[in-house]
């Protein structure tokens, strides 16, 4: 409930209404001592910072980090969680944090459950590497997020996004666009998925500008 209210509140640009969820969960952290409410409050303070001009979350995000580094396994929510704050991240802390994240999900390519928060995780990732122009990280992450694809045609979107990734990828490597871009952003308009292709193009111009 507290991860529905905090990004409905987010998608809305409701600042009030995410300092309020903040306050509520140092409240409930204070009243129970459960780490979980801890994080939720942290995780909102990120996102507070990401719509505002508030100072860099340095404790916020200490918090996170230290929990997934001491973490002894890794499942559903501390994929959450570090998808969550992956855009507060040092490159270095990033890389870091990855690997001990693959190397403590011992079922990397087993992990079924968590197929489409893994897939969301890579993908954030390889945003930031793309947009940085990185293209042997952007390699990297590419070929981690192809290992958690489902076979299944109805995960189309995850199929669509992946190809539009290795399109972008091409144009880095190669100068420019392929007319396979094109058509996935027209795909996304179709299906109404107004969002996600305003995303995708506006990834499209970043990989564009810098490969001009």
């Amino acid at each position: 409930m507290m991860i529905s209210a905090y990004s409905e509140a987010y998608y809305a640009k409701d600042l009030l209404r995410l300092a309020e969820l903040e306050e509520e969960g140092n409240k409930h952290f204070d009243e129970t001592s459960q780490i979980r409410f801890l994080h939720h409050a942290s995780i909102i303070h990120l996102l507070r910072c990401n719509l505002s001009e508030l100072p860099f979350p340095h404790k916020e995000l200490a918090v996170i980090k230290d929990y997934l580094f001491q973490c002894e396994t890794w499942n559903y929510y501390e994929l959450v969680l570090f998808t969550n704050a992956l855009d507060f991240f040092p490159e270095e802390v990033l890389d870091a944090v990855y690997t001990k994240a693959k190397e403590k999900m011992t079922e990397f390519n087993q992990l079924k459950r968590y197929k489409n928060e893994l897939f969301s995780l890579i993908s954030n990732i390889l945003v930031l590497q793309l947009e940085k122009n990185n293209l042997e990280k952007s390699l990297l992450y590419y070929a981690d997020l192809e290992k958690t694809l489902s076979t299944s045609d109805n995960r189309m979107y995850e199929h669509a996004m992946l190809l539009f990734f290795k399109e972008l990828i091409a144009v880095m490597q190669h100068k420019e666009d392929t007319e396979k871009l094109t058509a996935i952003l027209q795909t996304f308009k179709l299906l109404d998925m107004e969002r996600i292709g305003n995303q995708c193009a506006g990834l499209l111009e970043i990989v564009r500008k810098n490969n001009a």
